[in-house]
């Protein structure tokens, strides 16, 4: 069989949350089926910087059309279709929202991590908003012949929200890779924290700078409480977050510390004295499970898919009440019992998900359409 991909989200060099989904889905996927033919599908006008794949069955086309012209003709003229430009697939597979033109013989498997622009679109810009719900429309209801869900959760959204038959709906979880729960030296320990400049002792909180992650609630939380210890916060990119700096500019405790390199992430979570991570909405909530495996006790959201992936691994609070996450954040820290329940919970739950799971199910829904 013959099955195309779409890895236009990996053609960038910082990679976020679903270009990592693409990544570790992918590698897993090729190192598991040597059977199918694999054809991923590229367009860029520019050069641009792709992962390596090296496995016999898997082989690259890209395209070097400016991007606008092309997005604009698959949405207006639904051409040209990217089947055909990869020579003919039975199956093609989009990891992420984009617009795509298919031929009708096409299978059509496509991902949907989560519909936050529907549920909240307070936290988008206007154009985000106006962007996501073209694509939804010309790829997801009308297109898809099977669309992959990160969670339950994801899945009741697309139900109630879309009105999309749950038979044409799978869930498939996320994974998390093996490098979270190895030994890390105490040399690379202290290597990433003369990286990042990184204090003793601190709350972590990671994800793209976007209101979506209520940064601005645990902001808030943290200022309020009585500690030493220092708040850091991982990430960039994002919108909307231009008050973000300017609210914990007068708290010398709290440290953007911007972007952090995957192959540091481990040795982040290990040295953090917990995850914050009290999410609006999540789709699925990588970090969280990425906490767990590092032994690093987690607070997070009692909404969406992430007291389905936590369950009862986590302190869940309302993200909407600052008091409960400053009270949560309290607890943990002074409670070396609660931390060291939640540690050892956290590594069992995390144990029960992982990557090559993930590359099975997708696998198996792949021979099936």
């Amino acid at each position: 069989m013959r099955i195309g991909v779409d890895v236009r989200c990996l053609m960038n060099g910082n990679y976020s949350g679903v270009s990592w989904y693409a990544y570790y889905l992918l590698n897993n996927l090729f190192e598991l089926d040597q059977a199918n033919q694999y054809i991923l599908f590229y367009n860029s006008s520019k050069k641009v910087r792709l992962p390596e794949f090296n496995f016999a069955n898997v082989s690259w086309r890209g395209c070097r059309y400016p991007n606008k012209i092309f997005n604009a003709s698959l949405m207006i003229f639904n051409r040209p279709r990217i089947d055909r430009l990869l020579g003919g697939v039975d199956v093609f597979f989009t990891p992420n929202l984009h617009f795509i033109a298919l031929s009708d013989k096409c299978q059509k498997v496509m991902a949907v991590h989560d519909l936050s622009f529907i549920r909240y679109p307070q936290f988008f810009t206007i154009k985000m908003r106006w962007w996501h719900r073209l694509i939804l429309w010309k790829n997801i209801l009308g297109r898809a012949d099977i669309i992959v869900a990160d969670s339950q959760s994801t899945k009741n959204d697309l139900i109630s929200l879309l009105g999309i038959a749950q038979e044409k709906i799978k869930v498939v979880y996320l994974g998390v890779e093996n490098k979270y729960g190895e030994n890390i030296s105490a040399e690379q320990l202290a290597s990433v924290k003369q990286k990042y400049h990184l204090p003793e002792k601190f709350i972590l909180t990671l994800g793209a700078l976007e209101p979506r992650k209520n940064l601005a609630g645990v902001i808030a939380a943290y200022k309020s409480l009585n500690t030493d210890i220092a708040l850091v916060i991982a990430g960039s990119g994002g919108w909307k977050n231009k008050s973000l700096r300017r609210s914990a500019i007068d708290d010398k405790r709290i440290n953007f510390i911007g972007y952090v390199d995957e192959a540091d992430k481990p040795a982040l979570y290990r040295s953090a004295s917990l995850l914050i991570y009290p999410s609006f909405y999540e789709g699925f909530g990588l970090p969280i499970l990425e906490a767990m495996a590092s032994g690093c006790p987690v607070i997070c959201g009692n909404n969406s898919s992430q007291g389905e992936i936590a369950t009862d691994a986590a302190l869940l609070v309302n993200p909407y009440n600052t008091n409960e996450i400053k009270t949560a954040m309290e607890a943990l820290l002074s409670d070396d019992l609660l931390r060291q329940r939640l540690v050892e919970k956290g590594r069992v739950r995390a144990q029960q998900f992982s990557w090559k799971k993930t590359a099975q199910k997708m696998m198996e829904i792949f021979e099936s359409v």
